[in-house]
């Protein structure tokens, strides 16, 4: 009996899984009859534009797009660093705290 229940089981997970199988099996889009027609894209061709050069330190402008951070200088950059660590770290010594004071 109990051998027969363990079967049954076994043989309904199975018919489940192959169900969902089948139900997320990609359809055919295209019909076999269909033809494709083969289309180039050209890119560039009437814009008159060359293709840019690959941007190096060297060829780098001097002007360039800067963040206010970016024109910090290192002193004034650290508080900013210095906030970070305390507010990733202060929840972890409050915890801290608090779980050695409840004993």
């Amino acid at each position: 009996m109990k051998s027969t229940s363990i079967i049954a089981s076994a043989l309904l997970v199975c018919l489940a899984y192959l169900s969902t199988a089948s139900a997320f099996a990609p359809k055919a889009l295209v019909t076999p009859t269909a033809t494709r027609t083969m289309t180039q894209v050209y890119m560039g061709v009437f814009d008159g534009e060359q293709e840019r050069q690959q941007l190096t330190r060297d060829s780098e402008p001097e002007e360039f797009f800067q963040t206010n951070t970016d024109k910090m200088s290192d002193g004034e950059k650290l508080p900013i660093a210095l906030a970070g660590v305390a507010f990733i770290a202060l929840p972890f010594i409050a915890g801290l705290i608090a779980l050695y004071s409840a004993r």
